[in-house]
């Protein structure tokens, strides 16, 4: 397999450049790394990132680079591969939050030629393949629409659960993510349309559009950010949504959104590429929420 093949498809398929990020390798790099960044990841800021390997022989797809899920594939990568991510840097699901890819680690990537695609927003916002989208679709979500249009695609879907009181939804979605806790607010005791919103989704205005739309539950990564950078703006989000009373529903920023992960994986099996995805062994299982699983 050559890589630039697999990049082209994955071009193609979530539309780089025209649904690029700016200043994607902000927290994934050091200044010491950044100049071995491949010259069409810095002119379109996302898409193939190091490009370590002119062929593959396999492809590992993962949410984060963690340092976990670096080291599974460096000890099953017998020849020139890639890692094809979410996000392009470490991820803790805790008060450290992002950290940025230690220069050892990129030097290893390299010495084993293992080059990494990265895409954060296109993956966000697939016309095919998009974090809300896969989400809904492991939880059951009938009748899905997308609102909150972005970069030519949407960020949430929204629809109905068959869940009669929010203790339901919180363990449809523990169920469906294998999780034993959930992060759970019970602000009201109305049980109609459900938002999905994958990922990072504590964002004041995307909650506002999904109550516009009747909503009075809103499923997300982060109903509790845990990372002290965010957590101020994060608690506002939980204000708003208790004075709005729509509940809220956390499952993790990682494993909310590794639903579309494990779909790329399988896209590119269906298009005559050896793919799995790679599961984190630290971030599938971390969940500190204030809901029980039973």
């Amino acid at each position: 397999m050559k890589t630039k093949d697999v990049a082209d498809l994955l071009d193609r398929e979530f539309r780089i450049p025209e649904t690029a990020d700016a200043e994607m390798t902000r927290h994934a790099i050091s200044e010491v790394s950044r100049g071995i960044v491949s010259s069409a990841f810095h002119k379109k800021e996302t898409g193939l990132m190091f490009d370590f390997a002119e062929n593959v022989d396999a492809i590992y797809c993962t949410t984060f680079l963690t340092d976990e899920t670096i080291a599974f594939v460096l000890s099953k990568s017998a020849g020139e591969s890639l890692i094809f991510t979410h996000h392009p840097f470490d991820y803790h699901e805790d008060h450290r939050g992002l950290t940025a890819l230690p220069d050892t680690t990129i030097e290893q990537l390299q010495t084993n030629k293992i080059a990494v695609y990265a895409i954060h927003a296109p993956l966000d916002v697939g016309l095919n393949i998009c974090v809300s989208r896969s989400l809904a679709e492991r939880l059951s979500l009938t009748n899905p629409q997308p609102f909150y249009p972005a970069l030519g695609g949407y960020l949430g879907v929204y629809g109905r659960l068959e869940d009669n009181t929010i203790s339901d939804v919180a363990r449809h979605v523990g169920a469906a993510l294998g999780l034993e806790t959930v992060d759970m607010f019970d602000n009201s005791s109305e049980i109609g349309l459900t938002a999905v919103v994958a990922g990072g989704g504590d964002q004041i205005d995307i909650l506002q559009q999904a109550i516009q739309l009747g909503c009075t539950s809103y499923v997300t990564g982060t109903a509790v950010h845990r990372w002290q950078r965010l957590a101020e703006a994060n608690r506002e989000f939980r204000e708003y949504a208790r004075k709005a009373k729509i509940n809220l529903i956390g499952g993790t920023h990682y494993n909310t959104e590794k639903c579309a992960v494990q779909d790329v994986a399988a896209f590119l099996t269906q298009h005559g590429f050896m793919a799995e995805f790679i599961e984190d062994p630290i971030l599938s299982k971390y969940m500190d929420g204030n809901f029980g699983i039973t």
